[in-house]
């Protein structure tokens, strides 16, 4: 398994114990919050791209196109992106779409039986 298969395997695994101590890394780190942001902006894009896809009856690889390019804006946006410039726009709009796939992938893991209480 290569490092980035390791680090993603890591990575989705993690993701709910991220979640849970997200409160404590921003305390400990205070630019990790943009990171937490900008995965919780992509899980959106992927909700939004479903309801929409449901409402419309678009297909699994149509959706994911739909969601690509709204998941490339994240990135371009986010503090990984800075003092940087794209060398292979093909290969960056494919990664994004890995992305997005993958945010879907990891959202249709997830058990249904979502708790409807307020959070905040």
């Amino acid at each position: 398994m290569s490092l980035l298969k390791k680090i993603g395997t890591i990575i989705l695994k993690g993701t709910q114990i991220l979640l849970n101590i997200a409160p404590l890394v921003q305390a400990v780190m205070p630019g990790s919050a943009g990171i937490i942001n900008e995965f919780n902006q992509i899980a959106a894009i992927i909700v939004q791209v479903e309801v929409m896809g449901q409402a419309l009856g678009i297909a699994g690889p149509d959706k994911l196109k739909a969601a690509a390019p709204a998941v490339a804006q994240i990135i371009l946006q986010s503090s990984l992106m800075v003092h940087r410039e794209i060398a292979d726009p093909v290969k960056f709009n494919t990664a994004c779409g890995t992305i997005a796939g993958g945010m879907a992938d990891l959202l249709n893991s997830l058990k249904d039986n979502v708790d409807t209480k307020d959070v905040g």
